[in-house]
């Protein structure tokens, strides 16, 4: 049976990396996407036990599922402005701080929180130049009527999303375009309440960036961030050799080159599908062009578990990939261990250890 193992010390060491790296700024833990494909609510706890507080979630039901687990006084913000009533309403029913990107959504929020007469907590989302969601730097006066006259909305924090692949030019430019809202509101006596900008890759690539009152951290607490960081990829696919057979010279191996010499091939059932392929950063360019475009490159390894090196032949699969056993006395029913992509990794089903 294949599965991914994910080693509990590897994300408590990444977690005590960061929060040096943070210098002492207050962690937001990022659980989106199935916590980067680790599991949700393990992965939350995990955080919780290492002295995090406050969550962030992509989707209203990611909150739902952390709330029916039992974290009932732990701050989460939805990650996304919304303007649809019924994930509002799921909003309001958990208590979960709104995202405010939008008049439009402002005004959804404030209208249904008003008339279940309650005051929705929220926080003010700028758009400094990523282009997904947030009121435009040129609109201050929107975003002081939301905090001024909106009665039924409570602001208690404003945010945005550095593009963090950007130069170090950009970065400080979109820093300071953020900088210069904040600074509007604050001539207006409006309070901004937590000021929260940088997350993961941003904190590890850019040393003398302001890092605000929370820093979001998620990629980096699985390990996936780029550059000599010092952190560890949590999260290693385990399957059993299920077949091995010879093939002789000038065969074809998985659409690779022909073997110059008869190879003993042992097929283990990993494959794309299960995200072996797609191991780089989680934002990297080349990882989505491996993913989508060209099949990953050969000369690749896989590991048993008393640490030998397997090579892996050709083009891995989608479900399966061919490995190099002439020299190894593994056979099959020996478990092969390979790096992988929790993001891509869903079908795996998952062992903490």
């Amino acid at each position: 049976m294949k599965q991914m193992v994910i080693e509990k010390q590897k994300l408590k060491g990444n977690i005590a990396l960061t929060r040096e790296r943070a210098q002492g700024v207050p962690l937001c833990g990022v659980l989106k996407n199935d916590a980067y494909g680790l599991g949700l609510v393990p992965v939350a706890r995990l955080m919780r036990d290492e002295g995090i507080r406050r969550f962030a979630v992509s989707e209203p039901e990611d909150a739902a599922a952390l709330r029916r687990e039992g974290f009932t006084d732990e701050e989460i913000l939805l990650l996304r402005s919304t303007a649809d009533p019924r994930e509002i309403e799921l909003l309001l029913d958990l208590g979960v701080i709104a995202t405010v990107g939008s008049q439009e959504a402002a005004m959804a929020l404030s209208g249904i929180a008003e008339r279940r007469s309650t005051v929705a907590e929220a926080h003010i989302k700028v758009d400094t130049g990523f282009g997904r969601y947030g009121f435009l730097p040129s609109e201050p006066d929107k975003i002081s009527a939301v905090i001024q006259y909106m009665q039924s909305i409570a602001v208690s924090g404003v945010y945005t999303h550095l593009d963090a692949h950007a130069s170090s030019r950009d970065i400080m430019q979109q820093i300071d375009t953020f900088q210069g809202v904040l600074a509007h509101l604050t001539e207006r006596g409006l309070e901004t309440g937590i000021t929260h900008a940088v997350g993961s890759t941003a904190l590890f690539r850019f040393k003398d960036i302001p890092l605000f009152d929370m820093v979001r951290v998620g990629a980096s607490v699985s390990g996936r961030v780029g550059g000599k960081t010092g952190l560890q990829r949590a999260g290693t696919a385990a399957a059993q050799i299920a077949e091995v057979r010879w093939i002789p010279e000038g065969h074809t191996v998985s659409r690779g080159k022909k073997q110059r010499r008869p190879v003993r091939v042992g097929i283990a059932p990993l494959g794309y599908a299960d995200g072996f392929g797609l191991e780089r950063p989680v934002y990297s360019r080349a990882q989505y062009l491996g993913r989508f475009i060209s099949p990953p490159s050969e000369n690749r390894f896989v590991r048993t578990g008393s640490g030998e090196k397997l090579r892996v032949l050709g083009k891995p699969g989608q479900n399966h990939i061919a490995l190099d056993l002439t020299k190894s006395d593994a056979a099959v029913g020996t478990t092969v261990y390979a790096d992988v992509n929790p993001l891509f990794a869903s079908r795996l089903s998952k062992n903490y250890i």
